[in-house]
């Protein structure tokens, strides 16, 4: 296990946070999915208290991520790619990381919305700084489920340019970032 990325591979917290996250990302989904599709209000009452604690679980390692980000430098890239795609490799990971960032707050925001404070795992709460606004909440509402829905379209685009990357490329970007791999 190594700190500092290689040539040959991405460092083991990189790889530790990118799949952790990715982890969490998709759970975080699919609870809001389960959430908004609870017949019995007990069912959705659970389902919203872990939604939201695997969100900001999320915003949390999403933090740990980009200091370590600021730390620590990534592998060279694999080989030179032209033309206008390694422009849109950063568009990517830029929006990756924005969606990232306005998914929890809008959840964030959507809940305070609501009148409700927000629950910290089980142990406390942040009381909810603002009042009942019914129309707030519907925005809060669709803003928060478009860009989650965006972000899970991001993440399947980017596990798809992945996939072109090892399969059609030839490239090491895929095994660089696998668990257990030292990118060889």
């Amino acid at each position: 296990m190594h700190l500092k990325s290689t040539a040959q591979s991405y460092s083991a917290v990189t790889k530790i946070l990118h799949w952790l996250m990715a982890i969490l990302v998709v759970t975080c989904w699919m609870l809001g999915v389960l959430t908004n599709d609870a017949l019995k209000v007990s069912s959705r009452t659970v389902t919203l208290f872990v939604h939201i604690a695997v969100g900001l679980a999320l915003l949390d390692v999403l933090v740990l991520r980009a200091l370590w980000r600021a730390m620590s430098s990534p592998p060279p890239a694999e080989r030179p790619i032209f033309g206008i795609w390694p422009r849109v490799g950063r568009l990517m990971h830029y929006l990756l990381y924005a969606m990232l960032l306005m998914v929890p707050v809008t959840g964030i925001l959507l809940q305070f919305s609501v009148g409700k404070g927000l629950p910290l795992y089980g142990v406390a709460e942040i009381p909810s700084p603002l009042a009942f606004d019914a129309t707030f909440a519907i925005i809060m509402t669709e803003v928060h489920e478009l860009s989650a829905h965006s972000l899970m379209i991001l993440a399947a685009t980017h596990a798809l340019a992945v996939l072109v990357h090892h399969y059609v490329f030839r490239d090491r970007t895929l095994v660089r970032m696998l668990p257990r791999s030292n990118g060889s």
